[in-house]
């Protein structure tokens, strides 16, 4: 396939960026970080899988990261007399400023904001040109090309592309992927300087190709290649490197190294492997130890200094791959030395009780396309907050994002994408097998972050069958991530079937899920069930307390807020409605020495898609019950929860 009627330029060394957005680092090979200008095309309700594809009938330049059916608005500033407020209301009637000085014209009529279709409604909708593509799903084209040396073989590293992607280098397929994890992709060698990239993405839900995304999902999915790209340009005709390196701590100066070589290398007999810590030489200085590859090795950290959420501390590990000499490649890991684990109904951190204090997550703000500054963003405000916790829902969370979490002491729970899945999921082989290959993608990609003490999965699935098929899912992934996590996190997944759940056995810890409340959106408040918030969650506790004593966490638990909507506080959708059923529920588990900890829901407000969702349970097409609207601006819940965790520490 040939770009036409567009010329894309050939992106060298030189242009592309060279160093990676985050750890590891590869010191040993020619990196080129893809983001940028890519050729774009889209080809509705094609195959995929077809080859050849059919000529698109016109490319355009996009930039990547990009999720094509989630693009900004355009706004058509001419129409408004000040450009600052047409910008930043002009898609106020597809539901996702949340800008309160953009709601001039609504009403609440029964529970339901009503937008009323005035003149000044048609006005904004005038000032608001949505890209072609939004909110469309089909199949569309990447391509571009990278100039390397000929006879490399190279690898293809992709942080996340959904819903499915197929990937091709020179014409040939190189992979077929479904779901939202980091994979990496072998590129064979080729005579000549040019590799061009295609990467087919289907952002439709099908559930015998990619059933491990579904349109019923309580957040909107978009397509694309929503996260970094890379091309590692390897030195020689073989792929010959290291695919990677597991760090477990086992005390507070000593770890397990679990080395993995490709399976190139496997073979081969003259390859040296070689460590050092905190390498600062960025692998030109070798060291004399050697480590086996395919083998775990004790090793000693030297100037060892524990990873605290108070005191963060990170060290560095470099391995180095070495033929008669010549480094082949490096391998530089950042970890931290801490231990997780559990006592009784208590979470120990490095041998001490923990409590976990803080909010679900999800890694988007209008799009899953999120920048390096907002994720800082994120990362302070709910440190503003007090918070220590953060569930990232409902999938692999951004690299990059761990790696802040990491130099900021946050704690994180990471988990296999999945929501609501039922016996027929877990009885489909497909379905099984992709979720099992995110568990182990998502468990080599997070393996060196200390952050990350959980690994979950299966969000609110249809734990309350003990059938065959359900009881062999859920051991099956919780050994799987046990086993490639070097038995350094605890497992478990957030159950909303408390008092019912019989799958409980295969965690480590229990987590539920209540919305005590709030659901029906429709019913008036009744004030009663917000003073039995505390006693409910007790009696959770002790029912689960029959399946043996572990741990306990509240996973969610929340009500819904719309910004900028002031009320009674015994109003559904007030914002003061809100912050009263969070702080009720955030106070239940400060207060209790038998619940470990909380994880809100949730941090900011969400996408969701209006196809399967409607306005009395998700009005404006969000999921209205972040403590922060979608762009961040904290709602009175904010505030709220700000207080109880000061007190909680004892400093408010």
């Amino acid at each position: 396939m040939r770009i036409r009627a567009l010329h894309l330029a050939l992106w060298t060394a030189s242009a592309w960026p060279t160093e990676p957005p985050h750890y590891p680092h590869y010191h040993g090979r020619q990196v080129f970080i893809l983001n940028g200008s890519w050729a774009f095309a889209f080809l509705g309700q094609q195959d995929p899988a077809a080859w050849p594809l059919p000529e698109p009938h016109a490319w355009e330049l996009v930039e990547v990261p990009d999720a094509f059916d989630l693009r900004p608005m355009d706004p058509n500033c001419n129409c408004w007399p000040e450009r600052e407020q047409c910008e930043r209301c002009c898609d106020r009637s597809f539901g996702h400023r949340g800008d309160p000085e953009c709601w001039g014209d609504r009403r609440y009529l029964d529970g339901v904001w009503i937008y009323e279709q005035g003149p000044h409604w048609q006005g904004f909708e005038a000032c608001c040109r949505p890209d072609p593509l939004r909110l469309r799903r089909g199949t569309a084209l990447y391509q571009t090309e990278v100039e390397a040396s000929p006879n490399t073989a190279a690898i293809l590293h992709f942080a996340a592309c959904t819903n499915r992607c197929l990937v091709r280098v020179d014409g040939e397929l190189l992979a077929d992927h479904a779901g939202l994890s980091p994979f990496e992709v072998e590129v064979p060698s080729s005579v000549e300087e040019r590799r061009r990239i295609l990467v087919i993405v289907d952002n439709t839900f099908n559930m015998t190709t990619h059933p491990v995304h579904q349109p019923k999902y309580d957040w909107y999915q978009a397509g694309g290649l929503i996260r970094s790209v890379q091309f590692h340009a390897l030195k020689g005709p073989e792929p010959l490197y290291i695919a990677s390196v597991g760090i477990w701590p086992r005390s507070e100066a000593e770890v397990d190294v679990e080395l993995q070589a490709s399976a190139a290398a496997a073979r081969q007999t003259d390859l040296v492997f070689r460590y050092r810590f905190d390498d600062d030489s960025r692998c030109q200085e070798a060291a004399r130890w050697e480590l086996l590859p395919g083998a775990t090795t004790r090793l000693r950290v030297p100037e060892a200094s524990v990873w605290h959420t108070a005191t963060p501390s990170l060290h560095r590990l470099s391995v180095a791959l070495f033929r008669e000499g010549e480094m082949l490649d490096c391998y530089c890991a950042r970890f931290g030395l801490r231990r997780v684990g559990t006592r009784g109904d208590q979470l120990l951190l490095n041998g001490s009780p923990l409590k976990l204090l803080g909010f679900n997550r999800h890694d988007m703000v209008d799009s899953p396309v999120v920048t390096y500054d907002q994720l800082v963003t994120d990362v302070l405000l709910l440190k503003d907050l007090g918070a220590n916790f953060i569930r990232g829902a409902h999938y692999p969370q951004d690299q990059r994002f761990l790696d802040l979490c990491d130099e900021h002491g946050l704690l994180v729970w990471e988990e296999v994408l999945g929501w609501q899945n039922t016996v027929s999921d877990f009885s489909d082989p497909t379905f099984m097998a992709q979720s099992l290959r995110m568990a182990e993608e998502m468990v080599r990609a997070s393996a060196n972050h200390p952050s990350v003490i959980f690994y979950g999965f299966f969000n609110e699935g249809e734990s309350f069958d003990d059938g065959e098929a359900t009881s062999w899912a859920y051991e099956s992934m919780a050994a799987q991530l046990r086993r490639y996590s070097g038995q350094s996190r605890l497992i478990s997944y957030g159950s909303n079937h408390a008092g019912e759940d019989r799958q409980l056995g295969s965690v480590d810890v229990y987590a539920f899920h209540l919305y005590l409340a709030w659901y029906p959106t429709t019913r008036p408040v009744d004030k009663q069930e917000v003073d039995e918030i505390p006693s409910i969650w007790e009696q959770v506790r002790l029912w689960a307390l029959q399946a043996g004593e572990k741990p306990m966490l509240v996973t969610e638990a929340g009500a819904g807020g719309v910004f900028g909507f002031r009320g009674p506080v015994v109003q559904k959708w007030t914002e003061e409605y809100q912050a009263l059923v969070l702080g009720a529920h955030l106070s239940s588990v400060t207060t209790s020495a038998h619940i470990a900890g909380i994880s809100l829901w949730q941090f900011a407000d969400i996408l969701v898609d209006r196809s399967v969702s409607d306005e009395q349970h998700r009005p404006r097409g969000l999921n209205n019950k972040g403590v922060f609207s979608l762009y961040r601006s904290p709602k009175l819940a904010a505030a709220a929860v700000k207080s109880v965790l000061q007190r909680a520490e004892g400093t408010g």
